[in-house]
């Protein structure tokens, strides 16, 4: 009894000397598609006007994409993948919409990095409306405070961050540095991002999967709209595309408030499919134009890259599978799609007319199957 006291006071003295990124990681561990419920969350605003689609289930569909994906009945798939959401649109046809168990039309999934995508979307808007000039322009013109730490920030452009290519130190190893840790469970990612970023290497130079990048590009967004993020991309797209509901973003915490900028983005599955369905109709909704489709066209231009050019494994992954990187769109021929951990996908096919989607709680098939599942349809 006396070692169990003894050894009772010895963790409790480690956890209470943790910082609070270290409490949060020790007590959640591994990223979770339920951590908005505990995170502190800011509302991303609908609009008035939503956009119906008229259901008409293909069955034909159905056993193509079970077929793909290896299984024969679609509740054993949806149990067995811990699918949440798998839905099919072409044009304004629902063609599949299957939820898993525990969850339905009305479910709230979470984003991950499919996030990064939207974050895309919101800078296109900004230049489209001539509050940022270009994609080119040095994030030092928003983030001049960085150059007092190095100059080599100067040389750093909102593309570099947008492609993964902006050469920022980024490692997950327990010492000296945890950047994934630190990118998702710092209670202060505003100070994290000026404080905590190192130059590694010349801008453009690699692509490097990196979290510190969107969280420059939130800092830009606040500072160039005066808002907070939510509130520009409510005013500037969520309200504009027809959604069913109000999503949230996870923020950091109550006292910094600043969104999570590399995942976190909470809503319906059929609201993602929405968001999807404006790039897939060249940025247009209810006959207007959202986004610009120049934006989107740069937004979705593959850049020849050899091996080499992907310094990190994820980054081989992507070449590996015939995908290329654009401004935080995964590419592959005339298709593209946004992804996120545990396999959140939301897939767009303009020559097809179509929008796939799958949300769950693990990847238990392959990201890459369900990429190929969908491109096959």
């Amino acid at each position: 009894m006396k070692i169990f006291y003894q050894l009772f006071f010895l963790a409790a003295t480690f956890f209470c000397s943790c910082t609070i990124t270290q409490k949060r990681a020790l007590i959640h561990r591994d990223a979770n598609v339920k951590d908005y419920q505990w995170l502190p969350s800011r509302t991303i605003q609908k609009g008035s006007e939503r956009r119906d689609f008229s259901l008409e289930k293909d069955e034909k569909l159905k056993q193509k994409i079970l077929e793909e994906v290896g299984f024969s009945d679609m509740q054993k798939l949806l149990k067995k993948s811990r699918t949440q959401a798998l839905i099919v649109v072409k044009g304004e046809k629902i063609l599949l919409e299957e939820y898993g168990e525990k969850y339905d039309h009305n479910s709230i999934v979470t984003s991950f990095s499919v996030a990064k995508s939207i974050n895309s979307a919101m800078i296109g808007s900004l230049i489209d409306s001539g509050k940022i000039k270009s994609e080119d322009e040095a994030i030092t013109n928003y983030i001049p405070e960085l150059l007092e730490r190095d100059k080599a920030f100067g040389k750093i452009t909102i593309k570099n961050l947008l492609n993964m290519s902006s050469g920022i130190l980024y490692e997950e190893s327990p010492k000296p540095r945890m950047d994934n840790t630190e990118t998702y469970y710092n209670p202060n990612l505003r100070n994290l991002a000026l404080t905590n970023t190192l130059i590694k290497e010349e801008a453009g130079k690699h692509f490097l999967y990196n979290n510190y990048n969107p969280l420059l590009l939130g800092l830009i967004i606040e500072r160039v709209t005066n808002k907070n993020v939510c509130d520009y991309l409510s005013q500037a797209i969520w309200s504009k595309i027809g959604c069913e509901q109000d999503a949230t973003w996870s923020l950091d915490s109550e006292e910094d408030a600043f969104e999570k900028m590399e995942s976190g983005i909470n809503t319906i599955a059929m609201d993602f499919v929405r968001f999807a369905c404006l790039y897939r109709d060249g940025g247009k909704v209810f006959g207007k134009q959202i986004i610009s489709e120049e934006w989107i066209k740069k937004s979705l231009q593959a850049e020849a890259h050899e091996l080499e050019y992907y310094s990190d494994h994820w980054g081989k992954d992507i070449f590996n599978h015939g995908t290329s990187y654009g401004l935080a769109w995964y590419l592959m021929g005339d298709d593209f799609f946004g992804i996120g951990n545990k396999g959140q996908i939301i897939y767009v096919s303009p020559s097809r007319n179509m929008v796939m989607a799958r949300f769950g709680e693990e990847n238990i098939i392959s990201l890459w199957k369900w990429i190929q599942a969908f491109k096959k349809i």
